[in-house]
This record gives C-alpha cells, sequence and structure tokens, in this order.
C-alpha cells in the first residue's frame, strides 16, 4: 500500500497536483513499517524525497519540518541525504532564514568538494573572476556547447547546490552570490557539461552586466548561448531559469524593455507548474518592478496582477515571497490614489511598522534595498525631493551596484536625480552630490550606447538637471534637454518617465520665473500619468496648476 501512495503521488505530482500529492505520499509514510529504515530502505527514501518536494511547493512547512528530520538521521550515506538537504535550503529561504540556507548549502557544497569560504572578501571574487574570465577566453564562448557531458555525481550534485546557493546568497552575501556564479561556470568549463550548465552561463551573463564590469557584448552573448544550451543540453527544467535572468536582466542592455515583460508572466506560469517556487518568486518582482518602474504599462492592470499573485503566494505560504511583491503592491496603490494599506490587509500591521519590521530584520537585504526604492521613487515622482534625498542617505552606498536588473536601473537614475537636486540646493557637501549625480550619468550613458530605446529619455533628464544645477550660463542646455527627454520617452511609450520629465521642466521653468511654460509642463505632465493610470500623482498636479492658473 505504501508503494501504491508513492505511484499516485508521483502521478498527481507530474499533473502539478500538489495538494493531492501530498495526502497520498503522507498516507504512504504512515503506512511505513516502524523498521522500513531498515527493511524497506529504498521505498522509505523515496516515499520521504517526494514528500518533502511536495510538502514545500503546497506549502505545508509544519509536515515538513517534522518529515525533513527522517532521512537526514537515518539515511545510510550523505549521497541519500543530498534531496533533503536541498528541500532543506529551499524551505529556509522561503521561511526569510536566508543565512541558515546558505550556511547550509556551503556545508554540502564543502562534502562534495567545493569549498566557498563563508568570509569570503572582495579580493577572493576578483581572484574568481579574474579565473573564469580566463577559462572562457582559453575555451571560447562559442564553443562552449561542444565541451563533454559532466558525468562525476559529486560534481553533478555540486551543481545543484551551487543554482540552490544562488538565491540565499543573493540575499545576504553578494560577494558569495558572485563566487558561486563564477563557480557553475567554471565548473561546467573544467568538468564537463549539464542541464545546470544552461543556468550557469545565463547567471554569469547577468553577472557582467554590474556596472563594475560592464561587459555588456559578453553579456549578451552569454545570454544568448544559455538559450541555445536549453536545447543542446535538454535543459527544459532550467528554461523557466535562464529566461529569468536573460530576460529580468541580460535583454535590458539591448532590447527594448517592454518586450520582456510578457516573458516574464510566461515564465512565473511555467515555474509555477513545476513547483519552482524560487523562479516564480523571482519572476513576479521583476514583473512588479518592470510594470511599475521600467515599461510604463498600466498601473491599474499591473496592481491586478500582482494583487492576484501575492494572494496566490500567500496561499502556498510563501510569506517572504508574498512580502518582497507587496511592497511594489503598495507602490503601485499610491501611484494610483488608492487609500489602501496593502500591509493591514494581507498581515495587519501598518506600512511603517512593515518598514521597521523589515529595516531590523536580519539578512533580507535585497528586500530592505526594494524598500527603500520604492520609497525613493514616491518621494521623486511626487517632486518631495528632500525626502528622496534621506531615503538615499539611509541606503546609499548599495545604489550604484549589482546586476542589471529593474531595481538596479532605478536606483542608479534616482541616485543621479537626487544628487543634482541636493548639490544644486546646498551649500555644503555639493562635491559629494556632484560625484553621485555625474556618477549615475556616467553609468546611463555607457548604458544608452547599447540600447537608447532603454536608456537615452533617462540619460537626457539627468544631463538636464546637470545643466540645471550648473546655473544660468547653461539655462538654455538644460531647456533643450528636458524637450528631448520628454520626447524620447513620448515616442518609446514610457509614460512614467515622460511624466516624471515634464514635471522636472515645469520645475525649472519656475525657477526662472516663466510661469507659462511650467504651467504648459505641468499639463503635459498631468497628461502622461493620467494616461499610465497614476491617478494619485494627478490629482497632487492638478493642485499645483490650480494655483499657478490663478
Amino acid at each position: 500500500l505504501a508503494r501504491l501512495n508513492l505511484q499516485a503521488g508521483n502521478e498527481a505530482m507530474s499533473t502539478s497536483g500538489f495538494h493531492s500529492a501530498a495526502k497520498y505520499l503522507q498516507q504512504g509514510i504512515i503506512l511505513l513499517s516502524k523498521d522500513s529504515w531498515i527493511h524497506e530502505y529504498d521505498l522509505t527514501i523515496q516515499l520521504y524525497d517526494a514528500a518533502l518536494d511536495t510538502y514545500y511547493t503546497a506549502g505545508q512547512f509544519s509536515n515538513f519540518e517534522v518529515a525533513v528530520k527522517q532521512p537526514l538521521t537515518h539515511a545510510i550515506c550523505f549521497e541519500d541525504k543530498l534531496n533533503s538537504y536541498h528541500h532543506l535550503v529551499r524551505f529556509l529561504t522561503a521561511s526569510g532564514r536566508s543565512e541558515e540556507a546558505l550556511e547550509t548549502c556551503l556545508f554540502v557544497l564543502k562534502k562534495l568538494g567545493v569549498e566557498i569560504s563563508p568570509n569570503a572578501n572582495a579580493e577572493s571574487l576578483l581572484t574568481e573572476a579574474i579565473s573564469v574570465k580566463e577559462i572562457i577566453r582559453n575555451s571560447h564562448i562559442h564553443n562552449l556547447l561542444d565541451l563533454p557531458k559532466m558525468e562525476d555525481f559529486d560534481k553533478m550534485a555540486a551543481m545543484t547546490f551551487l543554482n540552490t546557493a544562488v538565491l540565499c546568497s543573493y540575499e545576504t552575501n553578494e560577494i558569495i552570490f558572485s563566487i558561486v556564479i563564477c563557480r557553475t561556470v567554471k565548473m561546467s568549463i573544467q568538468h564537463g557539461l549539464c542541464s545546470t550548465s544552461a543556468v550557469a552561463f545565463s547567471l554569469y551573463g547577468a553577472l557582467l552586466t554590474c556596472p563594475i564590469i560592464s561587459d555588456f557584448d559578453e553579456s549578451y552573448e552569454m545570454g544568448r548561448l544559455a538559450l541555445r544550451a536549453i536545447d543542446t543540453l535538454d535543459a527544459f527544467m532550467m528554461k523557466q531559469q535562464v529566461f529569468l535572468f536573460f530576460y529580468g536582466s541580460i535583454a535590458l542592455c539591448k532590447d527594448p524593455l517592454q518586450a520582456s515583460v510578457p516573458k516574464l508572466l510566461e515564465g512565473y506560469k511555467a515555474g509555477f507548474a513545476l513547483g519552482d517556487m524560487e523562479s516564480v518568486t523571482a519572476y513576479l518582482q521583476l514583473y512588479a518592478g518592470m510594470a511599475v518602474w521600467g515599461c510604463g504599462d498600466k498601473l491599474t492592470r499591473a496592481g491586478e496582477i500582482v494583487r492576484l499573485h501575492a494572494k496566490r503566494m500567500l496561499q502556498h505560504k510563501q510569506v517572504v515571497s508574498c512580502k518582497n511583491i507587496l511592497i511594489h503592491l503598495q507602490q503601485a496603490t499610491e501611484l494610483i490614489g488608492l487609500n489602501e494599506d496593502v500591509y493591514s490587509t494581507f498581515f495587519n500591521i501598518s506600512e511603517e511598522e512593515f518598514f521597521h519590521q523589515e529595516m531590523n530584520c536580519r539578512g533580507a537585504n535585497s528586500r530592505k534595498l526594494i524598500l527603500h526604492t520604492c520609497r525613493m521613487y514616491l518621494a521623486v515622482m511626487r517632486g518631495n525631493m528632500e525626502l528622496a534625498a534621506r531615503e538615499y542617505e539611509s541606503n546609499g552606498a548599495e545604489y550604484q551596484g549589482g546586476i542589471r536588473f529593474i531595481g538596479t536601473i532605478t536606483r542608479v537614475f534616482l541616485a543621479g536625480l537626487v544628487g543634482f537636486f541636493v548639490a544644486r540646493k546646498q551649500t555644503s557637501d555639493v562635491e559629494k552630490w556632484i560625484h553621485v549625480g555625474v556618477r549615475s550619468m556616467d553609468t546611463m550613458k555607457s548604458w544608452t550606447k547599447d540600447s537608447s530605446w532603454n536608456y537615452e529619455h533617462k540619460l537626457f533628464l539627468l544631463e538636464a538637471e546637470y545643466y540645471f544645477f550648473k546655473g544660468d550660463k547653461h539655462e538654455h542646455l538644460a531647456s533643450a534637454k528636458y524637450k528631448q527627454s520628454i520626447a524620447a520617452a513620448k515616442k518609446r511609450k514610457f509614460k512614467n518617465d515622460e511624466g516624471l520629465a515634464a514635471q522636472k521642466a515645469a520645475v525649472f521653468h519656475l525657477h526662472y520665473n516663466r510661469k507659462k511654460e511650467a504651467l504648459t509642463n505641468f499639463q503635459h505632465a498631468k497628461a502622461s500619468y493620467e494616461s499610465w493610470g497614476a491617478e494619485g500623482l494627478v490629482k497632487e498636479i492638478e493642485i499645483t496648476i490650480a494655483s499657478l492658473s490663478q
């Protein structure tokens, strides 16, 4: 009977019936004899492996915590514990215990012969980065898919745990995150290819988008290689992860940002069908970020989609994932003009309580950064640059680095706007703030060379603010740049940035007492925000327009 329940559970899992599968597998475990770890070892380990997978995916975490102890205690060899450790890492990450998850990953990797120091520093990362770049250069990118297949069991298991370590290290330790990426590529080239190698190539391509590296041509080449590897390596189960890093990061270097949005929703659906909750979480975060910060899509539609899937994540007990998504939902809600505290709706705590709770939470670095970015974005869009500057000050060191996801793009852009504003308004620390602004402007300039579609309008606005700071002698240059930014954003349908550029131009003209030009630009900003669906911003601008019209 226990074996029949295992078969029924596996069949239910194959059709994404995770709750039904969990019932069958739990019944199978109940039917095992007390000495099954001795007399029915293979059946027992298979039942527990399958049960842990379904408990995690179905969000039955209490069952998971009880069950995972059994194979970790009774399995006769380390190899038979690997699946349990793998699911344990996923569970710890989903529960907000990313540091424990990373410690577990590093422990398993060490047992498999791959040692990564938990105290790795920037120097360690530099050594890894130089090493892997040299290996790729010697192997030639276009020849990588011709390498032999990986056959060593421990190496293949290590690749699985390196891939799992990516998510938990991203949350807690950016240096280890980058080292893990380098190791997956190095292992693929030195020990042969496996399905996880496709993800490794896409991860490495994404890593090359970091401002400190900025090798966009090689990044795109690695990304295209990863897409081809899905077929070449029969890595169809890894497709959603490859898509995540290609369309969520690499493609933003070259292709129109709006083209990635449907791919992210497609990847989300594929990940959910496979029970890959880690990819599902990342897809939703990237979609929410692009919908609000990036493509200027209708806010109401974006808000509805994010709300629907936030509820779905909560139903599956993916509380950490739900929190990450709610940050974007709260931002969209405020821009739309709805009087709702979504944190209260979902978790019965206020927005401020949520913010302070997360700021005091150990780890969760990426979520803290998203929180600061959302608050900064809202402040900039509302014209409250003093508040935006305070948000930057509280987390400014993090605003210029990282893989080029939509959050990185937004932080660089906002930092530049804040830097030039504060430099124009303050008499102290001017050099500091100019450095912040110029650094952002230079980064945006390098990005624009490869994709004028995504970045040119942002660059024009940063240049306009720079010339505004420079004073009266550069007034005509500032005016021209504001017009260029508005026109470029309009042409490429970035309604949010079109409205922001017009709003900034209005402030510029008010500074020079050109009330008519200011009014025209405020009206343009209002029309752009109306088209975007940001009724909350529209109401605020209407007050300014009414005041100027008197």
